[in-house]
C-alpha cells in the first residue's frame, strides 16, 4: 500500500477536522511527523502530513472539493 500526502501543515490540529471527515467516511488517515513537529515545533521547516492510501485517492479528492466548498 502507497500513502499519498494530501495536505501539510505545520500545526497537527489545522489537519484533525479534515482527518476526522475522512475517517467518518470510512478512509483510514495517517499523520506523519506529528511527533516530531510537536517536540521541534520551533523549526518551521517541520511539517505535519496527513496521508491516505492510493487507493482511495479519487474519494479523497472528492470530499476534498466538498470540503473546501464548504
Amino acid at each position: 500500500m502507497s500513502l499519498i500526502t494530501i495536505k501539510r501543515s505545520h500545526l497537527e490540529t489545522d489537519l484533525l477536522i479534515l482527518k476526522g471527515r475522512l475517517e467518518s467516511e470510512g478512509i483510514k488517515c495517517y499523520m506523519r511527523n506529528e511527533f516530531t513537529t510537536q517536540i521541534m515545533n520551533y523549526l518551521p521547516s517541520f511539517e505535519v502530513e496527513l496521508q491516505v492510501s492510493e487507493l482511495d485517492l479519487e474519494r479523497v479528492k472528492e470530499i476534498l472539493k466538498e470540503f473546501e466548498d464548504n
